[in-house]
């Protein structure tokens, strides 16, 4: 998806040399109680997510209704500001499918998660990106901090969560990209999963010895058992997405099987008398579907077909 929003240099962000407390007021739209006690609205809620592995959960903290609506003005300056092509998540226009197709064209991929990342993103680095990098004063640094991070680190389920952790650890990923490009490589970064490919194949364990001492450098550390190297020819998954040997993006097998096995729960429903939890199951599948016709054009046309007619 062609990103067609007009951007800016950061330097040119409302926060950037924010100093005035009148005007970071009047950027955050908040009331002068609220500026005065930032804790009093600071309040999460904790839920869990299945991981795509359909076993392990995922735990996610997400912001309140009030906290949130400020998050989401932070998040709305922000992606108006121009950042590398290579960074995807977090950006205006871009999903997850864009991921996969940045390294259609290549023959040999490396696919780098990092561990924990979220858990250790810490408060630090984000104050540091407000004071030094924005240019802000100690104070309205602080307070931007404590807005965007929750019991020392950034938590998993805010809408500025993505784009905060980019902007911590921006001279890491600046690192790492620097790596990629001196062993003539495609990078992208979607969130903690970092793709490095390329048409001709590179030394794969120097570069990853590499990437590693540099994440280390910051406090992070790949995932190890997801640490891997596909040669010419292999199935390479990207990020919810597949690249074929033959330079094409396919919708991943666990996908298609959730779609297939899904349709056959709901096939026989009594289209007139659906209850919540089965409309609740033909929704989840449409929206299965939907993701899988986002990755392939036209995919699963009947099974789509027969699943509009039931609900």
């Amino acid at each position: 998806m062609e990103n067609k929003w007009k951007k800016y240099d950061i330097t040119q962000c409302a926060f950037y040399k924010c100093n005035s407390p009148k005007n970071l007021k009047r950027i955050l739209q908040i009331k002068d109680e609220e500026y005065n006690d930032i804790f009093s609205i600071v309040k999460y809620h904790g839920f869990s997510i299945d991981k795509k592995d359909g076993i392990e959960k995922r735990n996610i903290t997400a912001p309140d209704k009030r906290i949130k609506a400020i998050q989401g003005r932070i998040l709305r300056l922000f992606q108006k500001v121009e950042r590398p092509e290579w960074l995807i998540s977090g950006e205006k226009g871009k999903c997850y499918i864009d991921n996969g197709k940045q390294h259609v064209f290549s023959n040999y991929f490396l696919t780098i998660d990092i561990k924990k990342f979220y858990d250790n993103c810490k408060r630090e680095y984000v104050f540091r990106f407000f004071k030094d990098r924005m240019l802000m004063t100690g104070d309205l640094a602080g307070l931007c901090t404590d807005i965007v991070t929750y019991e020392g680190g950034i938590p998993t389920g805010c809408p500025t969560s993505q784009l905060i952790a980019y902007y911590a650890y921006e001279n890491m990923f600046k690192e790492i990209y620097e790596v990629a490009t001196e062993y003539s490589c495609i990078f992208t970064v979607y969130v903690d999963d970092m793709t490095f490919s390329s048409e001709k194949a590179f030394d794969v364990n120097k570069m990853v010895n590499k990437v590693d001492c540099t994440l280390r450098k910051y406090g992070h550390k790949p995932k190890y058992k997801k640490v891997k190297y596909y040669s010419q020819g292999q199935y390479v998954p990207i990020t919810g997405t597949i690249v074929t040997g033959k330079h094409e993006i396919k919708v991943p097998n666990q996908l298609q099987k959730k779609v297939y096995d899904e349709f056959q729960e709901i096939k026989t429903l009594n289209t007139e008398n659906l209850t919540d939890k089965e409309q609740k199951k033909i929704n989840s599948l449409k929206g299965r579907i939907q993701a899988s016709r986002n990755i392939e054009d036209g995919k699963f046309p009947e099974i789509r077909r027969l699943v509009n007619k039931i609900g």
